[in-house]
């Protein structure tokens, strides 16, 4: 895994930073299956790419993604999802398209059946 610190992630950068290339990482949202959180940073898991660490809280990612697309919600204090990689859930945990099985929390539970 690469340790990325950024402020453009799901921007393209700046033309000011190409020359850095720990700025110049743009992850398109949508190869996105899900994000889990590591203290204060993100471990981004891609569709057929390694995982890659970066230097940002879930809480700070969440409404970029958002803005983004209406796909991802967070289902845990660990983990925001893309919907469209969830292959089937109950009412404690999902399994992603990647075959990996991600907990929901208690109190998001209502929000994500809503959502799926």
């Amino acid at each position: 895994m690469t340790k990325n610190c950024y402020p453009y992630l799901l921007d393209p950068c700046p033309p000011e930073f190409k020359d850095r290339p720990r700025y110049d990482v743009t992850i398109p949202f949508e190869n996105i299956i899900y994000i889990q959180a590591n203290i204060n940073y993100s471990i981004i898991k891609q569709i057929e790419r390694p995982p890659e660490i970066f230097s940002i809280t879930l809480k700070e990612l969440l409404p970029r993604l958002v803005a983004k697309s209406n796909q991802f919600i967070r289902v845990h204090k660990a983990f925001i999802i893309n919907l469209k990689f969830v292959i089937s859930y109950n009412k404690t945990s999902l399994v992603l398209s990647d075959g990996t099985i991600v907990p929901i929390a208690k109190r998001r539970w209502k929000e994500v059946a809503q959502r799926l």
